[in-house]
């Protein structure tokens, strides 16, 4: 049996969890209370959320931390802390203000005006440097006339006629039209942070947060590091520039990079160096090209903004993550957090370069929140509470897990751990279905680690919620709990597993950087068809390739091996990323390009359309798992431990049930497990098919290698329909111990619509009488359509919860032949109670049993 099976079986998997619990310094005497709340949610570990705390790093903060760690400690659990006072982290409580204004971030801005020559002894004005502004160059370029913002690159140098004391540039203007820069850098465009934000490439203003936050939690905690403190968490750190003046390209923060006009930029002393050292030449004659188009020159233009991106994103891991990671090790704790990567973020709110970012962590990381992930929306843009009011669906389900399973995949020193913050600010209207949903989305792109959103010590709260428990007024608690000990079970059946899938597809910010209009072509455009062609990939940077081997035709990173290398279309790639996949086109690796060759690629590669891509690698073998009849909304995680094939199945579609033949590339015994039900079974592959039925949101995993002493799956026989007559009581979420009874009915019913109680939320309990037959082998109850979890007893034996289709029991030792006693209890969410803002952006579901259960008979 594989080992980690054996565990969950016998209750001994590790933790995976470590969820959100919000300081507020006015909780005190709940501490205790609170972390016992946690603890019996079945999370073995906490994060403690500093931001609220108004006395982070003071008196108060260690008042609340003594007693959290205690606490922690009595009931073996872990400690993890949020590393700042403010989000995202980079404040460092301020003290850059305090004691260290010098360490403020730089940015490179320009200063431009057009002007039509020829004149003799002409002048412009231009802005005198200042301290906090300080002068790099002057440049003249060439306009196009037919082109509103677009220069020749090369430029004609105007320092010796910049006349600093006056604030005047003398020059003689050639004849044309010409656009006069002058390059500063300046603290314009910093990030909008109250008391200032550190500078990310500047290795000495980083290390302000270290003096501010990790050096006395280790002063305070030391005897807890390395045991119950386990580490730090960085939350959405980030370059932060910000647009500096007004630009009729002004975009949304997402799209914060080079090419656009008014946009601050990072940089120092040590971006000009390096960028030097890259290209041959300083950069300074030519930063317009930062801002805008050269069309008739694209390869100096991709040459010189990959150069600058490639600068600032080493710096930024080198300075920023490596630096508080190798300070974490000294002391025996671990780093771990994540940027905001949403809609392929990269600089402004985001880090430029995901893996780079990320690189020194302990585990990869990422979040899910704000609505980001809807059921049923993977093709769509949605309105969410997310900034600026969308989501896209494409990025989020076929681009953002994979970036951070891939890392955890690719990065030894990870060992597999990949980390998703989860829940938070969808509102109290996520009910237990979407948040299976949420775990298994993440479970099955290869998260391991989970950071439930959030635990508060108030009711109402309205930041961020949903808030777990609530002092006993959460009526899905307990399906909570269940949903967090399935999860713990996965993540530790997945972990350790080495994945198996047949396409890297290469990283499209490398491209990004050198295209020249920005318009290479996003990972989720060939994700989208990959991963609904149930072609699992890896997304993979240059990076990883530098060093990657070829392997009798495969490609070699890690423990991973890849068919083939997909390539989507950019007009440019900086060389030593074309360079990187001619080697390994050479070395006998099927490298294919989407759609089109780059403009500057100098060999001949293998052109494959969108369109064809599919069929392409199913023409060639390059096909883990054959579906039959398609089921587009069907994901599949695949790894293997031991020589023993493990396979992860979930059924994404909000509607379509699943029920298929999937061909698989083993044969053998296997165990098929339910684990969030506990059901288990075992059955026999042969010629590598396996039936599958899914319900919508269900999720099964099969493990082969033997049957792990399973009994064999089976079929129902008869299925009956019931419809009993019940008695409905109703506990609201102030006393949920206390029902009242309402009445005694005959059909279902939606108890939240405008007809009963709309504002009800809390527990509602149905009793009633159902005769079952004699003489089956197994017999169950599918309660049918249920808003939204509901427990069950039969003849007052308690047979356990369900929080997501199908909510179906097994009854056999349970009942009798004739008449048997049925209790079921089921429970909404808050935000019937709680009408909060992010709640908005959801469907609801209806509340209680809403009909169609039957009985299910096997003989």
């Amino acid at each position: 049996m594989d080992k980690k099976l054996q565990d969950i079986l016998n209750g001994k998997c590790e933790n995976y969890l470590l969820p959100f619990y919000w300081q507020r310094g006015d909780h005190t005497d709940t501490i205790p209370q609170e972390i016992q709340m946690i603890y019996d949610s079945g999370c073995r570990a906490v994060c403690v959320e500093s931001r609220p705390h108004p006395d982070f790093v003071g008196d108060g903060w260690w008042r609340d931390m003594d007693i959290i760690l205690s606490e922690a400690k009595k009931r073996d659990m872990k400690v993890w802390l949020l590393d700042d006072d403010k989000f995202p982290t980079g404040h460092a409580t301020g003290l850059l203000a305090k004691k260290y204004p010098h360490l403020r971030q730089w940015n490179l801005i320009d200063h431009h005006v057009d002007v039509a020559g020829p004149m003799k002894g002409g002048s412009v004005i231009f802005p005198k440097a200042s301290p906090d502004k300080i002068f790099l160059g002057a440049y003249a370029y060439k306009r196009y006339f037919d082109e509103d913002e677009t220069c020749e690159y090369n430029g004609i140098c105007l320092n010796e006629f910049v006349d600093h004391e006056n604030g005047f540039i003398d020059w003689d203007v050639p004849d044309g039209v010409w656009r006069i820069f002058c390059y500063y850098k300046a603290r314009a465009g910093m990030h909008p942070m109250p008391g200032g934000y550190i500078d990310m490439i500047n290795p000495e203003s980083v290390r302000v947060l270290i003096e501010a936050v990790y050096e006395p939690h280790y002063e305070h905690y030391k005897e807890y590091f390395g045991n119950t403190f386990v580490g730090f968490f960085s939350d959405e750190p980030c370059f932060g520039n910000q647009h500096y003046k007004s630009s009729k390209r002004m975009t949304a923060s997402y799209q914060h990079t080079v090419g656009k006009d008014g946009l601050a930029l990072p940089w120092n002393e040590n971006v000009e160096r390096i960028m030097t050292d890259k290209l041959g030449y300083s950069p300074i004659p030519y930063l317009n090209l930062l801002w805008y188009e050269d069309d008739a020159n694209g390869d100096k233009q991709a040459e010189l903004r990959y150069a600058y991106m490639d600068t600032i994103t080493n710096l930024y891991s080198e300075c920023f993550t490596k630096q508080l990671a190798d300070w974490a090790h000294e002391h025996g704790v671990m780093y771990i957090g994540h940027i905001i990567e949403d809609m392929n973020c990269r600089t402004g709110p985001g880090a430029g370069h995901f893996f780079r970012a990320l690189k020194w962590q302990d585990m990869s990381g990422m979040d899910i929140v704000l609505n980001q992930v809807i059921p049923g929306m993977n093709k769509l843009s949605f309105a969410s509470s997310v900034g600026f009011g969308r989501s896209g669906g494409k990025f989020y389900h076929y681009t953002l897990g994979k970036l951070c399973a891939s890392l955890a995949h690719l990065n030894p020193a990870m060992q597999g751990r990949a980390m998703c913050e989860v829940f938070g600010a969808f509102g109290y209207g996520e009910d237990s279905n979407l948040m299976k949903f949420l775990i298994d989305f993440l479970l099955v792109r290869g998260m391991n680690h989970f950071v439930p959103h959030a635990f508060s010590s108030r009711y109402p709260d309205a930041d961020c919620p949903p808030h777990f428990g609530v002092k006993g007024r959460d009526p899905s608690f307990e399906a909570f709990t269940a949903l967090m000990k399935y999860t713990n079970k996965v993540s530790h059946l997945l972990l350790g597993a080495t994945h198996k899938a047949n396409a890297a597809l290469l990283y499209f910010m490398d491209s990004d950087w050198a295209s020249r209009f920005g318009n290479a072509m996003l990972n989720e455009t060939v994700g989208e068809r990959l991963s609904d062609a149930h072609i699992d990939y890896d997304i993979v940077p240059c990076d990883f390739l530098h060093t990657a081997t070829v392997e009798q035709g495969k490609l070699h990173i890690a423990d991973e091996y890849f068919d083939c290398l997909i390539v989507p279309y950019a007009d440019h790639i900086a060389k030593i990323g074309l360079d990187t996949l001619s080697l390994l086109k050479d070395q006998g690796l099927p490298v294919f390009f989407i759609d089109a060759m780059p403009e500057n690629a100098d060999f001949d590669g293998e052109v494959v359309q969108l369109d064809a891509l599919v069929s392409k690698l199913k023409d060639l073998g390059m096909t883990d798992v054959v579906v039959e009849e398609g089921y587009e909304n069907l994901r599949i995680y695949h790894c293997t431990r031991d020589g023993k094939d493990i396979f992860m199945f979930a059924n994404e579609d909000v509607a379509k049930s699943v029920d298929t033949v999937v061909t698989l590339p083993c044969n053998g015994d296997y165990a098929r497990l339910d684990i969030l039900n506990e059901q288990y079974a075992s059955g026999t592959v042969v010629n590598g098919k396996l039936s599958l039925a899914l319900a919508p949101n269900q999720s099964q995993i099969v493990v082969f290698g033997d049957k792990a002493g399973f009994e064999e799956e089976y079929e129902f026989t008869e299925t009956i329909a019931v419809a009993p007559e019940y008695t409905l009581e109703l506990s609201d979420n102030t006393n949920m111990s206390c029902f009242v009874k309402i009445g005694e009915f005959d059909e279902f019913f939606n108890v939240t619509d405008a007809k009963h109680y709309p504002r009800f939320a809390g527990k509602m309990r149905y009793t009633f009488e159902l005769d079952v037959k004699a003489g089956a082998k197994h017999v169950f109850i599918d309660l049918g359509t249920v808003g939204q979890n509901a427990t069950l007893r039969v003849n007052g034996i308690d047979c356990g919860i369900r929080i997501t289709k199908p909510y179906a029991f097994e009854i056999t030792s349970n009942v009798h032949e004739g008449k048997n006693q049925f209790e079921i209890t089921v429970g909404n969410t808050l935000v019937r109670d709680t009408q909060d803002r992010f709640s908005q952006f959801l469907l609801l579901s209806p509340s209680g049993l809403l009909g169609d259960i039957t009985l299910k008979y096997s003989y």
